[in-house]
């Protein structure tokens, strides 16, 4: 998993920034049944380029919300 999450930190490094959806944008672009997150099937039907990243649902509802994919993006690759 922590390869999967430095492959998405290595992503939206290498992106230019215009080319980069903010955590708010993808969460409006993808969130199907208006939780405001996103949860597995939701994120499996993205265009996201890794699995469902489970060490970024920090409270562990199934979900990622805004601030937990701000704090995943904000985070960069693990250490």
């Amino acid at each position: 998993m922590k390869a999967q999450l430095f492959i998405a930190a290595l992503l939206f490094t290498v992106l230019p920034a215009a080319a980069q959806p903010s955590p708010s944008e993808i969460i409006a672009n993808n969130d199907k049944n208006g939780d405001k997150a996103l949860d597995k099937a939701e994120w499996a039907a993205s265009p996201a380029p890794i699995p469902f990243p489970e060490e970024a649902d920090t409270n562990k509802d199934g979900k990622i919300d805004q601030a937990e994919l701000e704090a995943m993006f904000a985070n960069g690759p693990p250490n």
